[in-house]
């Protein structure tokens, strides 16, 4: 379970960099993750 949690947290770090020196960047994992929610979401 620790190694699931570091996972997160490196997982989260790399995304605030890739959306702060990416531009375009942060409409792509908006959208992605609209679309899993969505998904999620639906009955």
């Amino acid at each position: 379970m620790k190694y699931f949690y570091q996972f997160i947290v490196v997982a989260l770090i790399v995304t605030v960099l890739a959306v702060a020196f990416v531009p375009g960047l942060d409409d792509w994992i908006e959208q992605t993750f609209q679309g899993y929610v969505g998904r999620a979401a639906r009955p």
